[in-house]
């Protein structure tokens, strides 16, 4: 099948899965007019939905894909960690914990599929529950201040990961000294992190952009291959003009005579008007030879498309997968210091209409 080679081309280049899927959910009026009791998720594998329970287990998800996938013996579940290594989630593991984060899909031991969690919403502040005063007050403080997401996404990482390390070496006096070294710590350890995750992402946005790519020289070759097929289209409108010019030369000065012939021509003239017009009609384009083309490539574009593959779904999904993967990429660009100096800018200008409001007032 053409997606299937499109798929071997991609992933035989440099990386080492064979495509990402992206998870969906269904929108409350799906649930509603499907009548689901409980949140079911799916992903499109090779064009066809996968459908699995979002509060069950790994060994149920194991299960619905070998039902729903043909020729799969095996199903492995990963976390994806750093330096592409991979840790394989227990059968008994509960999916809500799972899908806190991307995956790696192992099909037969051999084929590997990364399965992007959160596309359809962007990356949003994640916070320890331990800690729901800290919740309350950076849910305060950034409603405060207008700072990008990116911006929330990265500090609140950065509380986070800070607040753990505290927490691990609770029973120590703390000081100003070892605050400042217990910060240098997660700061050292988020930069490494982050440089492996960009890492991962950049080769994921590789394959995606190659997918992409091979995606639009798909449609591009199957509509140049349409546009020689409908070139008979147009022989056959210069066919029947060069009849019309024929049969009213032949018409007039051999047969009948102009007498005759006017009102034949006449009707030939309403003849093409009308089919002119229902054409404008049914395209909103000028009756031209090139518009008569593209009508005719793009009638039978789609329906050639839909025989391998949901193209424009593909295309959208892939598109969709690229813009949430460079907004987790910007994140991992952003250092901590960088948020920082974002943050006092944002305060620094709240103030300056506080005190010009002010100052109005008065």
């Amino acid at each position: 099948m053409l997606l299937k080679s499109l798929y071997r081309f991609c992933s035989l280049k440099r990386y080492n899965f064979q495509d990402i899927l992206m998870l969906q959910r269904f929108s409350q009026e799906e649930t509603k007019n499907l009548n689901l009791k409980q949140e079911v998720l799916y992903f499109y594998f090779h064009s066809k939905k996968v459908f699995f329970k979002a509060e069950g287990t790994v060994l149920e998800l194991q299960q619905a894909i070998k039902k729903q996938i043909d020729d799969v013996k095996s199903v492995g579940l990963y976390q994806q960690t750093n330096n592409h290594e991979q840790i394989e989630y227990a059968s008994s593991t509960p999916m809500q914990l799972v899908l806190a984060e991307d995956m790696v899909l192992r099909l037969n031991q051999t084929e590997n599929y990364i399965i992007l969690n959160k596309v359809d919403n962007p990356p949003v502040i994640d916070l320890i529950d331990n800690y729901p005063i800290t919740q309350h007050a950076l849910h305060e403080y950034f409603q405060e201040i207008d700072v990008p997401q990116r911006t929330k996404v990265v500090l609140s990482n950065f509380i986070q990961k800070l607040l753990s390390e505290i927490e691990k070496h609770k029973e120590l006096t703390y000081d100003k000294d070892l605050i400042m070294l217990i910060i240098k710590k997660v700061i050292m350890k988020l930069g490494i992190y982050s440089q492996a995750q960009k890492q991962i992402i950049d080769d994921q946005i590789s394959f995606l952009e190659c997918k992409q790519n091979r995606l639009a020289h798909l449609k591009d070759s199957i509509i140049k291959e349409l546009e020689m097929k409908e070139q008979t289209t147009l022989y056959q409108i210069y066919f029947y003009i060069l009849m019309q010019i024929a049969f009213t030369q032949y018409g007039t000065y051999v047969v009948w005579g102009w007498d005759v012939m006017e009102p034949v021509t006449f009707m030939l003239g309403v003849t093409d008007m009308i089919i002119a017009y229902q054409f404008w009609m049914k395209t909103t384009k000028a009756y031209t030879f090139g518009n008569v083309l593209q009508h005719a490539v793009n009638k039978h574009l789609n329906k050639r498309l839909a025989e391998q593959f949901n193209y424009a779904d593909e295309l959208n999904d892939v598109n969709r997968m690229i813009e949430y993967l460079k907004f987790k990429q910007m994140v991992y660009s952003s250092d901590i210091y960088e948020v920082i100096s974002v943050i006092e800018g944002a305060i620094e200008e709240k103030q300056a209409k506080l005190q010009a409001q002010e100052e109005e007032e008065q």
